[in-house]
């Protein structure tokens, strides 16, 4: 049998060192996007819509840094313009495919304008900012970055800022999700209990706020196990499933995805 007719089967993968919650929700939407992102590591180009993200997770990560009495919108707006010109206009020109930059910052303005309306940064200090969690849920390790946290009382606020709309309550389980694993990772990491997490969707002004009670607890230790399972198991078989939906038409890989003629 020649090199060329030799049939290898499927080459298994070695299991990841960990998960994250945006890779256990890029696991259930797709575990071949899984594959393609976290283990193969294949290029992704990077949107429009992330850049605003990251753009305003910066403006208030930056706002927070500084003493109760300075972050004001002033300052906010003196933050945004310092960033644009350091080095967020260079990374929106560099975009594959970007629209008006003057639309783009009024668009993250309204975000940050739009949070100054859900509460006062003036009014309490964040014990965390950015803060690295490295943990285990059920024997999974897992890595996550926590956009902010407070402790009131003894006990932990834990907040995420979200530039996307609020989802539909049928829609939700996934942010949520990912908010409830920051949640179990710093319980973990501080020994405190959590009074309440919650969402800031600063697009449109909203909060999502949750308990984090022993049903949603019980839910994500399932999802988390579950996953972690199956992503070993298609590990070790070398076969990824590819899940289409309605997010599909958005993916990077669709030019190697089988369900695409890749």
């Amino acid at each position: 049998m020649s090199q060329q007719s030799m049939d290898l089967g499927s080459l298994a993968y070695s299991h990841p060192q960990y998960l994250s919650p945006s890779s256990i929700s890029t696991f259930i939407q797709c575990p071949l996007k899984f594959k393609f992102y976290k283990l193969d590591r294949l290029p992704t180009e990077s949107t429009e819509a992330q850049h605003l993200g990251s753009f305003v997770h910066e403006i208030l990560e930056d706002l927070f840094r500084r003493p109760r009495q300075d972050r004001t919108i002033a300052t906010a707006r003196e933050l945004a313009r310092d960033l644009w010109d350091g080095n967020w206009a260079s990374k929106f020109h560099a975009l594959k495919e970007s629209g008006d930059a003057k639309a783009f910052r009024w668009k993250a303005w309204s975000c940050v304008e739009n949070y100054f309306e859900m509460e006062d940064p003036t009014s309490f200090d964040a014990d965390g900012i950015e803060a690295k969690m490295d943990g285990t849920i059920d024997g999974v390790r897992l890595y996550g970055i926590i956009d902010r946290y407070t402790v009131e009382n003894g006990k932990l606020v834990v907040s995420d800022y979200k530039t996307g709309k609020k989802p539909r309550k049928q829609y939700e389980w996934e942010k949520k999700m990912q908010l409830a694993i920051y949640c179990l990772l710093l319980q973990e990491e501080t020994g405190l209990e959590v009074e309440r997490a919650e969402l800031l969707y600063v697009k449109t002004g909203e909060f999502a706020r949750y308990e984090l009670d022993d049903e949603l607890v019980d839910a994500v230790r399932v999802e988390v196990r579950r996953t972690w399972d199956e992503v070993t198991a298609m590990c070790d078989a070398g076969e990824f499933e590819a899940r289409t939906g309605p997010l599909c038409g958005w993916c990077d890989f669709q030019s190697v995805c089988p369900e695409f003629g890749g």
